[in-house]
């Protein structure tokens, strides 16, 4: 739910101090801490999170006493945790808003001599060099390039403004402000052919995806760019894993004819006290009120149905999507239920047979795997 720019670092704990020091709740800590890094840092870019010192917040029951410390889970270093000033800031942070449209359009081939594996595992590892290659992109911002060095912003940072009658240096709450994103892909050689190779199939992805990232006051250019770059890349790894997570077997490889898979689009959040927004990711089917719920169950925020932007992506339209014109909707969306598990397997002659539909932004996305044919 956390758009670029931001990152789990850390987690806070409530107990008694007694049940806080045992061997056990810290060895505990330590491998939740672990797992959250691994887990976020799964990412296809080298600018994703590597920093492996995390915090660790403990809230006293008993005493109510505040104590922040921090714990580096890397595997060389020591689990001794250290201690930390824990500063609290009157008013809201100022943040500066990155928004963003990506056109994807991403084809691949499918050697037919290439061993089975899932969908979910074949996707992943066709967009792993463009993953790469996003980092080579030119990032206008509002039109501009400026250098990576320089701040983001460029302005005089204001004092902080004080309030009649109230507490000395009392931020007022600010919106963020906003930046426009162009991601210029780079051009890719084309490659000389070394003869004719056997085919079982090709995927082919594009659509438009609606991204958003945010980054602290002081930002360099570098560090917003990096921050989008990253959300795009978590952007669509996350749909796929989502959409495969939610399939029930892989689609039979009898099927002749277009097989229509839609991932979740994305929503954006805000309110619930927050200076940013978050995101979330919505199936068919799903309404802004279970966005809402997920906000309330995974953050604690209150987020009213008004407060969800649900505009900037929508569904696919199957009419649009099908690559040949002897193939209707109908028997594209007798298809759509047959679905397919993210570790079972996928062979060559099933590749042959499916055209996979991924909705991942306004316009049609989608993942089609197309007949066999002969590649020059």
């Amino acid at each position: 739910m956390l758009p670029g720019g931001l990152d789990i670092i850390g987690v806070y704990v409530v107990t008694p101090l007694a049940d806080f020091t045992t061997s056990t709740s810290q060895s505990k800590l330590r491998s939740i801490l672990a797992a959250t890094h691994k887990t976020t840092s799964r990412i296809l870019l080298e600018t994703a999170e590597t920093r492996t010192e995390k915090v660790i917040i403990h809230v006293c029951t008993q005493s109510f006493k505040i104590v922040c410390k921090t714990l580096d889970i890397s595997a060389t270093a020591s689990s001794t945790q250290e201690n930390a000033d824990l500063k609290f800031q009157r008013g809201g942070s100022k943040w500066q808003q990155l928004s963003y449209a990506y056109n994807i359009s991403l084809n691949f081939w499918l050697p037919k001599d290439k061993p089975s594996q899932s969908l979910y595992k074949t996707i992943i590892s066709l967009i792993k060099p463009w993953a790469k290659s996003v980092t080579q992109s030119l990032i206008l911002i509002d039109s501009e390039l400026p250098d990576d060095e320089e701040p983001l912003d460029s302005t005089v940072e204001e004092k902080p403004t004080k309030k009649k009658g109230g507490n000395r240096g009392l931020m007022e709450f600010v919106p963020p402000k906003a930046y426009k994103v162009e991601i210029l892909d780079p051009c890719i050689p084309v490659l000389p052919s070394s003869g004719l190779t056997e085919m079982s199939g090709s995927i082919r992805l594009s659509g438009t995806l609606a991204g958003l990232a945010f980054v602290h006051s002081k930002a360099t250019v570098g560090e917003a760019r990096a921050a989008v770059l990253v959300d795009l890349v978590r952007s669509v790894v996350s749909r796929w894993e989502m959409h495969c997570d939610s399939l029930v077997e892989e689609p039979p490889s009898h099927l002749i004819g277009p097989i229509i898979h839609e991932p979740p689009r994305r929503v954006f959040l805000e309110g619930g006290g927050l200076p940013v927004s978050l995101c979330d990711y919505l199936f068919p089917g799903d309404s802004c009120a279970d966005a809402c719920q997920s906000a309330k169950e995974l953050l604690g925020l209150k987020i009213r149905k008004e407060h969800v932007d649900d505009s900037q992506e929508t569904l696919a339209d199957a009419s649009e999507v099908m690559c040949h014109g002897d193939i209707s909707v109908g028997s594209a969306e007798e298809l759509e239920a047959q679905g397919g598990s993210r570790e079972g397997p996928c062979s060559s002659t099933q590749l042959l047979l499916v055209l996979a539909v991924a909705a991942v932004g306004v316009g049609v996305s989608f993942v089609s795997l197309q007949g066999s044919q002969v590649l020059t």
